[in-house]
């Protein structure tokens, strides 16, 4: 056994200092964990899947003719955004996040209105963010994520309520704004955090962030399609702007 030791022993040493190394890794991995965790660190940032079911009042493989219904529907309330999917360029009246609503507006509109609409279920997919992120820059990165659903949420329930007498309009404008008030606080957090990112991913979340605010904006200053356009179908088309608009980020990266 010595013999074979002395032998080889140049081979047995670069065994054992090889164990040693990978002993090391194992070990300093563990520990780079312990420390992530122990600081408050988190190696990604992630926001769930969220499905959403718009009512299209009609449809064209002709965008100029889709865009000419569209204008009639927003006299009327109907947010007429063009959703463009498969070969159809649709009009879409508004969106829900729970499928009975939509199946309620769905029958009303063709008891009322004696229109045939369509429901479009579309999922957008979970996404997330990996990096090192301390508690207060996941929380920063989180809302910036979120921007484009927690804007719809909230005009969702302000268009509701402007619809079905709750709000007058100038009371829904007020909420309007305070909704961009705090979308304003979130972009100006991020920015702190990430001032003028040139790399991925930050770069790109902040430009998707950016779109978000500016679409906003247009809300708030009551910038309408067009002059005919009625407040309720303003709000509705903003906010399923915004939600292309996060359909493309996530689609971009």
């Amino acid at each position: 056994m010595t013999k074979i030791f002395v032998n080889n022993k140049k081979t047995f040493i670069i065994i054992a200092i090889s164990i040693v190394l990978v002993a090391c890794l194992i070990i300093a991995n563990y520990l780079s964990i312990y420390l992530l965790k122990a600081n408050g660190i988190s190696e990604e940032v992630s926001i769930s899947e969220l499905e959403l079911h718009m009512l299209s009042l009609s449809k064209s493989k002709v965008e100029k003719e889709a865009k000419t219904i569209a204008s009639d529907f927003q006299e009327i309330g109907a947010g007429g955004y063009i959703w463009k999917k498969d070969e159809y360029y649709h009009v879409i009246a508004s969106a829900y996040i729970n499928r009975n609503d939509a199946e309620l507006v769905k029958s009303s509109i063709k008891l009322n209105q004696n229109i045939d609409s369509e429901i479009l279920s579309i999922k957008i997919p979970a996404y997330s963010i990996k990096g090192s992120f301390t508690s207060e820059e996941k929380k920063v990165v989180t809302k910036a994520l979120l921007c484009a659903q927690n804007f719809y949420t909230s005009i969702y329930d302000i268009a509701v309520s402007i619809d079905t007498g709750v709000l007058s309009e100038i009371s829904a404008k007020l909420s309007v704004n305070n909704t961009v008030n705090m979308l304003s606080t979130t972009y100006a957090n991020f920015e702190t955090l990430y001032p003028n990112a040139i790399t991925n991913p930050m770069k790109e979340l902040g430009g998707y962030l950016k779109k978000v605010l500016k679409i906003s904006q247009l809300l708030a200053s009551d910038e309408r399609i067009s002059s005919a356009q009625t407040y309720s179908s303003h709000l509705k088309y903003r906010y399923l702007e915004v939600i292309n608009t996060f359909i493309n980020y996530i689609k971009s990266n």
